[in-house]
């Protein structure tokens, strides 16, 4: 049976949105002209693939549902939603993933987690215990369960939740272990995992920084790409011209 991945992600807002898309714009450009050419560009569609643009996204909890099953996800979105207020994003840093993508990262907050546990508490059942073929990264999530060498923590929450960028403790004055989520958005992915691309020079992490008001359910592509959209759910307060949840058919 083939299954869909999915990403439950904070929808940014339009400022944010464009911003993310003229970063990506620049950085894989800069990326060519070095010789080490990202896989993607936020705004245009993946390479080869069937979906629309690449989205900016700050990812919340991934998991692989059977497309009847998708309905149900997006219905129980909106419902954690509708039960969450809306969250202020602060740009911190610029820093590169462990195989060179240049992201951007938000200040973790105590409303930050208190979302993403929100929206575990009530979608992660709905996996089905059913774990994803691949990491973003491309590694077979399978391999990384069977390797004894692995973090102990990612390990758990890969077996646990079926995904492992969670914070399960967390103390505002250092990470730990367990404090595994730290939202961001990921501006571009290197063929080269070994490459580095300069990010001094970018605009102020700070001036990346805005309300959020949705949350959303799209359809991935590889390297976290999000490129299929199912629908979007406002967050409690959202503006009145918002407060509609939105569903996509999924041929859309």
């Amino acid at each position: 049976m083939a299954l869909d991945v999915l990403d439950v992600v904070a929808v940014l807002p339009a400022e944010l949105h464009h911003a993310a898309l003229a970063l990506s714009d620049r950085l894989a450009g800069r990326m060519r002209t070095s010789g080490h050419p990202s896989h993607f560009r936020l705004g245009e569609p993946f390479p080869g693939g069937s979906g629309g643009p690449c989205e900016p996204h700050v990812s919340i909890f991934m998991l692989t549902a059977d497309e009847s099953e998708i309905d149900d996800i997006f219905r129980t979105t909106c419902r954690v939603a509708a039960a969450l207020p809306v969250l202020r994003a602060e740009g911190e840093r610029y820093r590169h993933n462990p195989v060179g993508a240049p992201e951007l990262y938000f200040r973790k907050t105590a409303e930050w987690i208190e979302l993403q546990r929100a929206v575990i508490a009530e979608v992660e059942p709905l996996r089905r215990g059913r774990l994803r073929e691949k990491d973003p990264s491309g590694a077979r999530i399978r391999d990384i369960l069977d390797d004894s060498h692995e973090d102990p923590v990612r390990h758990s929450q890969l077996v646990r939740f079926g995904y492992d960028e969670v914070t399960e403790r967390w103390d505002p004055a250092g990470s730990g272990p367990h404090d595994r989520f730290n939202p961001h958005v990921t501006l571009a992915w290197p063929v080269d995992p070994a490459s580095r691309i300069e990010l001094a020079d970018l605009p102020p992490a700070h001036e990346f920084s805005g309300m959020l008001s949705e949350l959303a359910v799209y359809g991935m592509s590889p390297y976290g790409t999000c490129t299929k959209l199912y629908g979007t759910a406002p967050l409690a307060g959202a503006d009145a011209s918002t407060d509609t949840s939105t569903a996509h058919g999924h041929g859309s």
